[in-house]
C-alpha cells in the first residue's frame, strides 16, 4: 500500500506544481511532512539539501529519496515515476497533437505568434542580465572579443567560455 500511496502522492505533486524546483518543494513538504508525517522536518531539510547537491532537478531528486527512504528501491523508482509521469504524459499529448495540427494554417499561425513570444521572453532575459554582466570596459572588451571569435570561427562555446575565464584570471 506504501508504494501507490507514494506514486500517487507524488504523480499530484507533479500535475499540480508549477514553476520549477524550488516552487514545487512547498507541496512536497505539505504532503510528505504535514499530511503523510513520512519525515519530519529536519529530515526535509536534508532532503532539500541533498537534492541541491545531486545533479538534476530539485523535485525528481527529492522524490527519490523520499521515496528510498519510505519504501526501498521500489519507493524510490515509483515517487521518481509519480513525479515525471504528469510531465510525461501532457508533453506527449503536445506532441500528438502537434504533429496531426503541424500543417494546419491556424496552427502555424499559433506556432508563429509563440516563436515571437519566445524571442521577446529571451530578449527580456538578455536585457535583465545586460545589467549586471556589463560592469565595466573589460567585460565588455572580453564579451566583444568573444562573440567576434565565435562569428568569425565558429568556435565551440566550450572553448570560448574556458578562453574568457584564461583571460579573466590573467587580466581581470
Amino acid at each position: 500500500m506504501i508504494y501507490l500511496k507514494l506514486f500517487w502522492t507524488f504523480f499530484k505533486i507533479g500535475l499540480f506544481s508549477f514553476g520549477g524546483g524550488y516552487a514545487i518543494l512547498a507541496m512536497i513538504r505539505q504532503e510528505v511532512v504535514l499530511k503523510n508525517a513520512w519525515i519530519s522536518s529536519s529530515q526535509f531539510m536534508d532532503v532539500v539539501a541533498i537534492s541541491q547537491m545531486t545533479p538534476g532537478p530539485i523535485a525528481i531528486n527529492a522524490a527519490t529519496f523520499i521515496g528510498y527512504q519510505k519504501g526501498g528501491l521500489w519507493g524510490a523508482v515509483l515517487s521518481t515515476l509519480g513525479v515525471i509521469f504528469p510531465s510525461l504524459i501532457i508533453m506527449t499529448l503536445i506532441t500528438i497533437t502537434y504533429i496531426k495540427l503541424k500543417n494546419q494554417p491556424w496552427f502555424k499561425n499559433i506556432f508563429q505568434k509563440l516563436r515571437l513570444l519566445s524571442l521577446g521572453l529571451i530578449a527580456a532575459a538578455l536585457i535583465m542580465v545586460l545589467g549586471d554582466a556589463f560592469r565595466d570596459l573589460f567585460s565588455i572588451l572580453v564579451f566583444a572579443g568573444s562573440f567576434l571569435v565565435s562569428w568569425r570561427f565558429k568556435l565551440n562555446p566550450f572553448y570560448l567560455l574556458m578562453g574568457a575565464a584564461v583571460i579573466g584570471v590573467i587580466f581581470g
